[in-house]
């Protein structure tokens, strides 16, 4: 298991037992989106394009991905920085962001099979 280090004096989010976040915002609903993703397809806005992606919550506070190829992914805006997920890095979670929408770029060559879990 991987050694979690953290340069901040306290956690950004907790989830508590019961489901609830540190700031006490709670998502009682999740959403799921599988959709295939041709190559050369830049900045694929997933909320405009998956009706079911961000349709049952507005903010996810966990994200995961899975994919079989390599993409690269921008959380919130197209003018964020991109995060490269590969096949092997998959399934790939973001548990400390807010996050409103997701941008995927597919630059592998094959069509990327994409699955995402919104909660």
């Amino acid at each position: 298991m991987a050694k979690v280090i953290s340069y901040v004096k306290e956690p950004i989010s907790i989830v508590a037992p019961d489901g609830s976040w540190a700031n006490w915002a709670i998502n009682t609903s999740y959403d799921n989106a599988e959709f295939d993703l041709a190559t050369g397809q830049t900045d694929y806005d997933v909320s405009a394009g998956q009706a079911n992606a961000f349709n049952n919550i507005e903010i996810a506070r966990y994200i995961c991905i899975r994919t079989n190829e390599t993409i690269t992914l921008k959380c919130n805006a197209i003018t964020n920085n991109s995060i490269t997920i590969t096949s092997s890095d998959s399934p790939f979670v973001i548990n400390t962001l807010e996050v409103t929408n997701l941008f995927i770029t597919n630059a592998s060559g094959s069509t990327a099979s994409i699955k995402t879990y919104l909660v």
